[in-house]
């Protein structure tokens, strides 16, 4: 999964949003299963967006040979101030669904985005499978890896 945050201005909104649509090219991307967007409530000039690869080699392939292209054609450099991406892995799954189920389908998606100490990483883990109980709809859990 790649998770991606980008703060705009007020008056790039409307361009930034329509930019994105030049982001289509993406399901051509041999591995691209999908992606999702949206402002964030409680920062209304922080946009997310979550996009899911069948695996790393298929994103870094994709990195490699298509990224700059549609980057360049969207426009889209132009429409924010400051950028952050995010790398994740799945660790566990978490109920019967894959998160691609939700693409479409879904009227809200809540990322939480939680920095945890190294040494404190696998009881975190450890807590968060506890806490989801089998057989809860809510898609995989994840790690960041860069």
């Amino acid at each position: 999964m790649k998770w991606i945050k980008c703060q705009v201005n007020e008056e790039n909104k409307r361009s930034f949003s329509k930019a994105q649509e030049g982001w289509g090219e993406l399901r051509n991307s041999a591995g691209f299963m999908g992606q999702i967007g949206g402002w964030n409530r409680t920062d209304p000039f922080e946009a997310g967006i979550l996009s899911v690869w069948k695996d790393f080699h298929s994103y870094q392939s994709y990195m490699q040979h298509q990224h700059d292209e549609i980057f360049g054609k969207s426009d889209q450099g132009s429409t924010y101030t400051n950028i952050s991406v995010d790398i994740y892995e799945k660790i566990f799954h978490i109920g019967t669904k894959d998160i691609t189920d939700f693409f479409g389908k879904g009227k809200v998606l809540r990322v939480a985005d939680c920095s945890v100490e190294n040494d404190k990483q696998a009881h975190f883990e450890q807590v968060q499978k506890s806490v989801w109980k089998k057989g809860d709809d809510t898609g995989p859990a994840v790690r960041r890896i860069r």
